[in-house]
């Protein structure tokens, strides 16, 4: 296996060791729950009686069962387990196959008979795959189903398998693995990754993860989509996973994964192959993984090591990308991670963990493109670390305190192949040579979480009282700057750029402390609780050189950061659930509840920072030794074209945008009403309706700007033709605005009277691995729209993704393109488990085409001159989802040999991504042409229609596993 770079683990262990010193309480690395009652022959309640929890992760736990008979062991690891029951006068009942399952809470009644003699008698069958105490929708994922189920081992391929969450991509074999997937789960786009517990979200990047993932290393994968639980802090989607820990057992693999281009077809659709023979579809170069994870006892039912290294390689040329010298462009990426977990029971009563990962992203190539050649591409490295330790300890069968302490520090650097000292220089067709602008990023984190549950009565009434606190902390420090001397120039429109850097820092702080109970009643169990959430966002103090050409133009500059903090969100969030259990055998549970979600903050803060993107002034270029490189002399400093990145560096100190007052939070309230019946031990099926109300909706118009101050600019008429033949007569109208100096800056506010609405339906059907099979069957529908007031529209134009229009589909802004907007959806996976150690896996992936609006750009200029124009927007025409690409299907296929030889067991498996070899066009350039508001004529864009991406072709992936 190849080198893998570490950074001292045995001193950061060592540290965590010093830092978990007088904490007290969790295991938050990630666990699921044990409720058990012991009953007479009557049903009634045993008092008193003594339950012992055995199994390979933890040393046995003992508790005493309360006045109504319950006990509970919380925060286990997930695995299986036996549970054994006794009191004296009583048979000694022993439940194997306590099966134990991450976010879930596994229930059971073990029933004691009078016995003057003590006998044993043990139950042997699984416990119910039901959980009357739970109304979150999502899916958890087995061990057993992240390896054996043919996935692109990724955590975003395992989401795609989760009703109501649509993804940005389609991922043929980890072919898309290297970069993180935009992704809506039930109408919103807010995420929250947690890693053993820590959350690892980057709001500083909008919450996308801060990390990659070694694959192998986890245990288990719960997706959450809603309900009532009061640890959930957004009405996104909630991804928690768990890895390995060591056990009293010494448990390992090492594994290979290997994706050549010879094993790979060729599906290039007949209109791809129509655009010449440097413009094809998606190809793997090559996907290689290996890694390794081995863990045991230090000292047997004391103390556990685990530990795992990964590296996974994968290249790709992509769709269009040949470069314009003839050679295919390269994007080559390499994932690494290295993790450590050390587990302590200290005493029966205190467990403490230490958590330790190293991770980095080495691409080589990122962004590469038709327009992008090899120089002008990024070269990205890390790498990050988390450190964490957390501590649980049992004060008494009814109270139990948890807490934990992290620390993340995740940076990293895009620097282009061409260096930082060339120049770069656009060229007629506006594609950029010799370099390209560079970045980089730091941002630590800190964490802190306290967690507890206190267990009483009220008559016949049980009680769990849950509190809990967290803070979050993290600062983002951003440099971003054009190499050389920081001008550029634009051989198509004779301009050149002066620019100065972009250094952006900011805070942001998460508060959230929440009280809730859970009551049970027999049947009948209420979750009832409040969640309030606190978070704060500032800019901080910085500064910014000189251009080195023109520093009388564009000097130096230091910014004072902002005082106090201009967005201060205080939110208190109600959560209600109620489940109740039909029937004598207790198969069918009717669930419902009510919760409220906020936004979390993500990094709106910087956009009202003096340097929030790279700043510049256009000026007239005359090249006139013709070197393509801007010199001080060619530049006509008379002759002002307009701002590079839309605002006015030359105003710094003062920030160009600003955040408009009271606000606020988006606010999602949101119903689920649903039911699941286990139509027998370990199957299970289960569907909910999800209603959800949206306010607070975001907007950012232009400062001083209003909708009186647009003007109609001209009715443009036309008609387009989709790839399918579909023929769009048009006509739309442009309003430009009617200000004496176009406004370079954006008030960040909330739109007045403005929600949406979502309804979505999802069924799930999942089998446990039994009787040598198991399946899992997910169908989601999804439809949710956007309502408007008259005073929520700011722009009268249809901006691309509909965002004037009442009652449209609710979609992202133009970022976005094509929109991921299916109403419907479905997955399908399973396995079956032949005889000789022979193992069949599929993986069955459908859902409708994402909706491709098209547009017109329309350009309008400064009042200085026509080179560049000082504002350009995309108007829609007709409706978001006028126009669809097709459907998306994708089946994956895994068999896999398995030989036992001693100890080890040696797997052999051959798995093929996109068996038939589909070959869909995922997106489309829908700018079907240009307004410019001199002429007001419609242009044809000549790439409109043109592929975008393609379906990756079908490949076969060779794997080799070790296990023992």
């Amino acid at each position: 296996m190849p080198k893998l770079r570490m950074r001292g683990p045995v001193v950061a262990l060592v540290a965590m060791i010093i830092l978990s010193a007088g904490l007290m309480a969790q295991t938050g690395e990630g666990s699921g729950n044990v409720y058990g009652r012991s009953v007479d022959e009557q049903g009634g309640g045993l008092p008193g009686a003594t339950a012992t929890l055995t199994g390979v992760t933890t040393s046995p736990l003992n508790t005493t069962t309360d006045e109504r008979g319950s006990f509970r062991f919380l925060n286990l690891s997930p695995g299986r387990y036996s549970v054994t029951v006794a009191l004296p006068g009583f048979t000694r009942v022993t439940q194997e196959n306590v099966v134990v399952e991450l976010g879930r809470n596994t229930e059971f009644t073990v029933m004691l008979k009078l016995s003057a003699v003590q006998e044993a008698v043990t139950v042997s069958s699984e416990t119910p795959l039901l959980d009357s105490r739970k109304t979150e929708t999502g899916s958890t994922f087995t061990n057993t189903e992240l390896q054996q189920i043919p996935t692109s081992r990724d955590v975003w391929n395992v989401m795609q398998q989760v009703p109501g969450v649509l993804m940005d991509r389609v991922n043929v074999a980890g072919n898309q693995s290297a970069s993180q997937s935009d992704f809506v789960g039930k109408g919103s786009y807010q995420s929250t990754y947690v890693y053993d517990g820590v959350n690892v979200t980057d709001n500083g990047a909008n919450g996308f993860s801060s990390m990659y993932f070694d694959f192998d290393a986890f245990e288990q994968l719960q997706v959450a989509t809603g309900g009532s639980d009061l640890t959930l802090n957004t009405g996104g989607v909630a991804i928690n996973m768990v890895t390995k820990r060591g056990t009293n057992d010494v448990k390992g693999s090492a594994r290979f994964f290997y994706a050549p281009n010879q094993w790979q077809s060729s599906n290039t659709p007949a209109e791809v192959k129509a655009l010449g023979s440097d413009f094809t579809s998606d190809r793997t170069r090559f996907i290689r993984e290996e890694g390794l994870e081995v863990g045991g006892p230090i000292i047997r039912d004391r103390a556990w090591l685990w530990g795992a290294a990964s590296r996974q390689d994968i290249n790709l040329t992509a769709t269009g990308q040949t470069n314009v010298d003839g050679n295919p462009l390269h994007d080559d990426s390499t994932l690494e991670n290295w993790n450590a977990k050390l587990n302590f029971q200290l005493t029966e009563s205190n467990a403490v963990t230490l958590l330790y990962n190293r991770n980095d992203k080495l691409v080589d190539g990122r962004s590469a493109g038709a327009e992008r050649p090899q120089e002008t591409t990024f070269r990205q490295r890390g790498p990050g670390t988390i450190l964490k330790a957390d501590d649980s300890h049992v004060f008494s069968p009814s109270l139990i305190m948890e807490a934990f302490f992290a620390y993340i520090d995740e940076p990293y650097s895009l620097i282009p192949l061409g260096g930082i000292d060339n120049q770069t220089y656009f060229d007629e067709n506006g594609i950029p040579h010799n370099s390209y602008r560079y970045t980089t990023i730091t941002r630590p984190q800190h964490q802190v979480n306290l967690q507890g549950s206190k267990f009483f009565t009220t008559g016949k009434i049980g009680h769990e009282l849950k509190f809990g606190f967290g803070y979050r902390h993290t600062v983002s420090d951003s440099f971003s700057a054009w190499p050389g001397d920081q001008v550029f120039g634009s051989a198509s429109s004779g301009v050149a750029a002066i620019t100065r850097p972009a250094n952006t820092k900011f805070k942001m702080n998460y508060y959230d402390a929440f009280m809730g109970d859970t009551l049970t009643v027999d049947r009948l169990t209420a979750n009832v609780g409040l969640r309030y959430d606190y978070q704060q966002g500032a800019n901080l103090a910085s500064s910014v050189g000189a251009n080195p050409s023109f520093p009388e133009l564009l000097p130096a500059v230091s910014y004072a950061g902002d005082k106090g903090y201009p967005i201060t969100y205080r939110n208190f969030e109600p959560r209600v659930g109620l489940t109740y259990v039909l029937g004598e055998q207790r198969k069918t549970i009717l669930r419902g509840s009510y919760s409220r979600f906020v936004d979390q903050l993500r990094n709106t803060i910087y956009q009202v920072n003096a340097f929030p993107r790279i700043g510049g002034l256009y000026y007239d270029w005359n090249d006139a030794n013709g070197d393509k490189i801007v010199q001080p002399s060619e530049v006509d400093l008379t002759s002002f074209e307009g701002l590079y990145n839309r605002f006015d560096p030359r105003l710094a100190p003062l920030p160009p945008s600003a955040i408009g007052p009271n606000y606020k939070a988006p606010t999602t309230d949101e119903i689920i009403v649903g039911a699941d019946h286990e139509l027998f031990p370990g199957f299970a099926v289960s569907a909910a309706y999800t209603y959800r109300y949206i306010t607070n909706l975001e907007r950012s118009p232009y400062i001083g700007a209003t909708i009186n101050d647009y003007v109609f600019g001209s009715q443009i008429n036309g008609t387009v033709t989709a790839a399918n033949g579909q023929v769009i007569n048009f006509s739309e109208p442009y309003y430009k605005l009617n200000l004496a100096d176009q406004p370079t800056g954006n008030l960040y506010t909330n739109q007045p009277g403005a929600f949406q609405r979502y309804h979505g339906v999802e069924l799930q059907l999942v089998k446990r691995l039994s009787d040598k099979w198991m399946l899992r069957g997910t169908f989601g529908y999804n439809d949710w729209r956007q309502y408007l007031s008259a005073s929520s529209i700011y722009n009268p134009n249809n901006l691309l993704g509909g965002t004037n229009q009442n009652g449209g589909l609710a979609v992202p802004s133009d970022s976005s393109n094509p929109f991921f907007d299916s109403k419907w959806q479905f997955n399908v996976t399973g396995l079956y488990q032949f005889p000789w150690g022979i193992n069949f896996g599929a993986n069955l992936f459908g859902r409708q085409g994402y909706s491709d609006p098209f547009y017109f750009r329309v350009r309008t200029r400064t009042s200085a001159g026509d080179a560049t124009p000082a504002t350009r927007f995309n108007v829609q025409i007709g409706n978001v989802d006028d126009v669809r690409l097709d459907n998306v299907y994708q089946l994956d296929l895994r068999l896999e040999k398995s030989v036992a030889i001693g100890p080890a067991n040696i797997i052999l498996s051959i798995a093929c991504f996109n068996a038939t070899n589909r070959n869909t066009v995922l997106s489309r350039d829908s700018r079907a042409g240009d307004v410019d508001e001199r002429t007001n004529t419609f242009v044809a864009y000549d790439l409109f229609n043109t592929p975008l991406t393609v379906q990756s072709p079908r490949i076969f992936q060779f794997g080799g596993r070790i296990s023992f």
